[in-house]
């Protein structure tokens, strides 16, 4: 793994160490943190099924919610 390195005065190296230790983590961790964007969260699996009343398909996959019966009537109601 690469190692960087910079200069510091000794105020800034206190600064950077206490605000490490506010965080509880360590001084590398802090500099991550600090300096990287957070990585986004990977969006939540798909788990397709199909639906027993319409038969659409929809995403069940836990904290989605599943079409209602008023929803799958209003789009049922399109069709001739």
């Amino acid at each position: 793994m690469p190692v960087m390195s910079f200069k510091l005065t000794e105020e800034q190296a206190r600064q950077v160490r206490r605000n490490a230790r506010l965080k509880h983590k360590t001084v590398s961790d802090y500099l991550r943190a600090s300096a990287l964007p957070a990585a986004a969260p990977c969006p939540p699996k798909l788990i397709i099924k199909k639906h027993p009343v319409s038969g659409l398909s929809y995403n069940a996959a836990p904290g989605q919610l599943s079409p209602t019966l008023e929803e799958i009537n209003a789009v049922l109601a399109d069709f001739p």
